[in-house]
């Protein structure tokens, strides 16, 4: 049994709300690569027609997308699959504070 957790623009939650920043697509794509790689994970497949970013290391499975909504602002949703005996979602939450800190920093 896995957990699914995934930002989007309307959810009331603020870390789950979709994160805006202003820099480019190419900016916030290499800071994000390099919260995968500080975390250990492995960057499956990065697709920039799509804009989207696949990472897994041991039970834990992200799809990044990134839009740039203009060439200095861009925004990023996550969408987190956590697979551990009990459907604890608190994994993929602390995975996706961790990043939106960090893309902040």
């Amino acid at each position: 049994m896995g957990a699914v957790v995934e930002t989007n623009e309307v959810e009331k939650t603020e870390l789950l709300t979709t994160h805006y920043y202003k820099t480019s697509y190419e900016n916030l794509k290499n800071t994000y690569l390099d919260f995968l790689k500080q975390n250990e994970f492995h960057v499956v497949s990065i697709d920039d027609n799509y804009c989207e970013i696949f990472a897994e290391k041991t039970r834990v499975t992200i799809l990044a997308k990134i839009i740039e909504q203009n060439p200095k602002e861009t925004s990023i949703d996550f969408y987190v699959t956590t697979e551990f005996l009990f459907r604890n979602n608190k994994k993929a939450l602390d995975i996706i504070s961790s990043a939106y800190k960090y893309i902040g920093s």
